[in-house]
């Protein structure tokens, strides 16, 4: 049986994880995105298209696109389990010799996208169980939506 996640215990502190998973949701989109967009572009604009390793690219971060939207924290942890086969192959790519600076921001967006995805999935979790302990949700002053 997994370990849930403590909830938070005061008010202050569901505000405080509402901000956070805020936060880092968004970091995960823009990162999610910008990898989506980094490949495509390099793709667009190289003088002989791969297709092929572009589909093999795009395609597993695509599978979490529909999670990712609704904000599944299942989807975040399984998000950073693909994260690490980007983040190892542009590792062996930073360490050769023939390093573009395309490898060093595929590494950099892979970092910040794996750490702002486990958070979210924490944070997620955490609100989760604050939500399900009978707690009215926090709505957004702007919007009037709950998260």
């Amino acid at each position: 049986m997994a370990l849930a996640p403590k909830p938070p215990e005061t008010t202050e502190q569901a505000h405080a994880i509402r901000r956070r998973l805020i936060a880092a949701r968004t970091l995960v989109l823009v990162c999610y995105a910008g990898l989506l967009l980094l490949f495509t572009a390099l793709t667009l604009f190289h003088h002989d298209p791969n297709w092929a390793l572009w589909i093999a690219q795009v395609v597993p971060l695509l599978i979490f696109a529909v999670g990712l939207v609704r904000g599944h924290h299942r989807t975040y942890s399984w998000l950073c389990f693909v994260v690490l086969l980007y983040f190892t192959w542009s590792v062996t790519n930073v360490m050769s010799p023939f390093a573009y600076w395309r490898d060093y921001l595929v590494l950099l967006i892979t970092v910040i996208l794996f750490i702002s995805a486990m958070m979210a999935s924490r944070w997620r979790q955490q609100w989760w169980v604050w939500s399900q302990m009978g707690h009215k949700p926090i709505y957004r002053k702007q919007k009037g939506t709950a998260l």
